[in-house]
């Protein structure tokens, strides 16, 4: 697991320009290794994280979306929208753009 939290900090540092702040495991992996820190990123037990697996915690990871979602949307500014354009002409079922006289095709009861 060691080997898989060094790599997953390597790849995070590669990928995302903010520092992670913390490797995040399961209160079952924290006890059994007993790390503080791997690589100088502080080791913090978890409740939603699986044993023997990990989560990186950085100022741009996605932990706790959903409350900022909520605070988007209730807070009190509106977006304002809009007025729709031109309506878009319906193309009707005895008609297609693509062929000429539609209504003089023969019947096929096989064709879709």
């Amino acid at each position: 697991m060691l080997e898989n939290i060094v790599k997953g900090l390597a790849h995070h540092d590669a990928s995302c320009p903010m520092p992670a702040q913390a490797i995040l495991i399961s209160h079952f992996d924290k006890e059994r290794f007993g790390w503080d820190e791997v690589k100088g990123v502080p080791v913090e037990s978890k409740d939603d994280i699986q044993p023997e697996r990990f989560r990186i915690q950085c100022e741009g990871s996605a932990d706790g979306i959903e409350d900022a979602l909520q605070e988007f949307v209730e807070a009190p500014e509106q977006i304002p929208v809009e007025a729709p354009g031109q309506p878009v002409p319906a193309i009707t079922p005895a008609k297609s753009p693509f062929v000429e006289d539609f209504d003089d095709l023969p019947i096929d009861p096989y064709r879709w």
